[in-house]
């Protein structure tokens, strides 16, 4: 608390130039915590900063939350949208986190904003190849290579991109092009061999095979590929060591179990052959039963989409039947329930559900709000804390744990989680509404005005926002703003009876005792609980 107080005296004493300054130094020093301090108090100061977003963005990033530096990255953009470093450093982020489609856009732009950089060009090829859009890749590929035709790299990348186009020919042409040039990268060797055997060339497909394999050793799919080839001309032992390597490697392999059991077979271990080919089954038959369930789980979310809420009961019922050891359709069968008004069926499913998964954040966030609605908070704390603990990165239960421990008066530990709930998704504007409540409470009435501002700039008829900033207007003693917001908030919503009250008390203040009473009087009649 001390140190947050301190932290404060120095976001009023200077600028915010000085603070991305020294965040900038601290970041370079790798004392990522302590930058992302500095650019925060930095943004404070400066909402509209882009830079300072970027920064922040970055620090996140840097540390390795993605959830937090994402929409950083994303507010620099729109706030400065000719700025093509944001975006290229998003786009990076977006492609180490398995998010391709998402990169597309940006780096389309950073190319369009700096077209003779190949950098770009080169991940936008790659971030069409990833999203499934080979067409898309081969001629981005292409322009890249024309500035540098050297990259192995890139050589194999087009190779796939043209042998998902169907161009075979092209494609083997690519594959030999990035092994001439770089001999010890791997894939390209492996893809060169599958070029070689779908046309025929055996020999040599075998010859890249084991060049993959000494490349890549752990890798299951050079293995497998090298275990066929093997079979393929008659080293039935070599061919078995290599397929039992790589199912070592991944056990649900299903294209290295077949080719191990029929090995088997011709070598005349019709035992252990069988064996094998019972796995494959058993397999087919589990990934069957999942496809069945999943598809009654979407069945289901459908349903309750549509409100048809019994029709969806149904369809996660016979989802956990098919699957009783799969926990995600117990969990919908506990949303269904609660939907229902079946409390108790509720909380069975999300129990059940825990069982399978005792990990699974949804559904203790969910059993959580069931107990406090029961008002039983015990209960509920400790089953949003267990949300919160199994997936930090959930924003919703560090939302629903600050308003549970706000309604209990523990304004500083509320602070912290709705924190986390805002810096996780900025667009939540429930939880930016609690977080200035609370900082209000705490008397700290600029950091609140801010926050209801942002509120108001992102959704403008959010009446609460200009009611709550009233009330911090009021308490500055500026009546006359106070009542602006007010009478905001009414024309947004003219049965707010707050508002009126809030409105008269302004009202008041300033002498204007008729109008005052006149807001009073339409405040108790939209609202008969507020006192004479």
């Amino acid at each position: 608390m001390l140190r947050e107080c301190a932290f404060l005296l120095l976001a009023i004493a200077d600028t915010a130039v000085d603070h991305y300054n020294r965040g900038l130094a601290l970041k370079y020093k790798g004392d990522a915590a302590s930058a992302i301090q500095e650019f925060s108090a930095a943004i404070q100061l400066r909402p509209d900063w882009p830079i300072a977003h970027y920064a922040m963005g970055a620090a996140y990033c840097d540390r390795g939350d993605v959830a937090r530096g994402i929409p950083e990255l994303k507010r620099a953009i729109d706030l400065d949208p000719n700025n093509a470093a944001p975006r290229q450093y998003l786009a990076g982020v977006l492609l180490r986190e398995g998010r391709p489609a998402e990169a597309v856009d940006q780096l389309a732009a950073v190319c369009r904003l700096r077209p003779g950089d190949p950098k770009p060009r080169a991940q936008l090829a790659l971030a069409y190849l990833e999203s499934g859009n080979p067409g898309k890749a081969v001629p981005e590929f292409r322009r890249y290579l024309a500035i540098r035709p050297n990259d192995a790299q890139a050589h194999y990348h087009l190779g796939v991109s043209l042998g998902q186009t169907g161009e075979l020919e092209a494609a083997l042409h690519e594959f030999r092009r990035s092994v001439a040039l770089d001999p010890g990268f791997g894939p390209a060797h492996e893809s060169l061999g599958v070029a070689l055997r779908r046309h025929g060339d055996q020999t040599g497909a075998l010859r890249e095979f084991q060049a993959a394999e000494r490349l890549m050793p752990d890798n299951p799919i050079a293995l497998c590929d090298l275990g066929l080839a093997l079979k393929q001309a008659g080293d039935l032992d070599g061919a078995i060591a290599r397929l039992r390597r790589a199912l070592q490697l991944k056990p649900d392999f299903e294209r290295a179990k077949y080719a191990l059991g029929i090995a088997l077979q011709m070598r005349g271990q019709r035992a252990e052959a069988a064996s094998e080919m019972r796995t494959i089954r058993d397999l087919h038959e589990t990934r069957t039963r999942n496809a069945q369930s999943r598809k009654q789980i979407l069945d289901g979310i459908e349903a309750l989409k549509s409100g048809r809420l019994q029709d969806a009961k149904s369809a996660f019922a016979q989802a956990t039947q098919i699957s009783p050891d799969e926990a995600e359709g117990f969990y919908y069968l506990g949303q269904a329930e609660q939907r229902l008004g079946n409390s108790d069926k509720a909380t069975e499913a999300y129990t059940q559900a825990l069982a399978q998964k005792p990990d699974y954040a949804a559904a203790h966030m969910a059993l959580g709000l069931v107990y406090a609605r029961r008002n039983q908070v015990e209960l509920a704390e400790k089953q949003l804390r267990e949300a919160v603990l199994s997936d930090s990165d959930l924003a919703d239960a560090h939302y629903n744990l600050a308003l549970l421990l706000a309604s209990e008066g523990r304004a500083n530990d509320a602070a912290n989680e709705i924190l986390e709930a805002v810096s996780l998704d900025p667009a939540n504007l429930e939880a930016r509404m609690l977080e200035g409540n609370l900082l209000a409470d705490q008397n700290q009435v600029e950091r609140a005005a801010a926050v209801y501002s942002e509120v108001i700039r992102r959704s403008p008829d959010f009446a609460e926002a200009y009611n709550n900033l009233g009330l911090l207007l009021l308490k500055k003693g500026d009546p006359a703003k106070a009542k602006e917001e007010f009478q905001q908030a009414i024309r947004k919503r003219p049965d707010y009876a707050a508002a009126h009250y809030n409105l008269g008390l302004a009202l008041s203040k300033t002498g204007d005792t008729a109008a005052a009473q006149t807001e009073f009087d339409t405040a108790r009649r939209l609202d008969p609980a507020i006192p004479q």
